[in-house]
């Protein structure tokens, strides 16, 4: 019976997919919040901005953190 324990390196692209996945996620969402503060306040660019920063920062997090395991 094979060791399933040990993983083969092929079958880890889905944990990398995953965390790309998250970045994406998180940049995404901080750009949609953005944008909507931007048209409810009128804050235009910087709802963008910082929305699309804090994404990042968030799913960079996410990526450091899944690297450290």
């Amino acid at each position: 019976m094979p060791d399933s324990s040990r993983k083969d390196p092929e079958m880890r692209w889905g944990k990398f997919a995953g965390m790309g996945l998250e970045t994406a996620v998180g940049v995404g969402l901080g750009y949609i919040v953005g944008n909507w503060l931007d048209t409810k306040y009128g804050w235009s660019p910087w709802g963008v901005l910082v929305g699309l920063m804090l994404g990042l920062c968030a799913g960079t997090y996410l990526l450091l953190k899944e690297l450290r395991r």
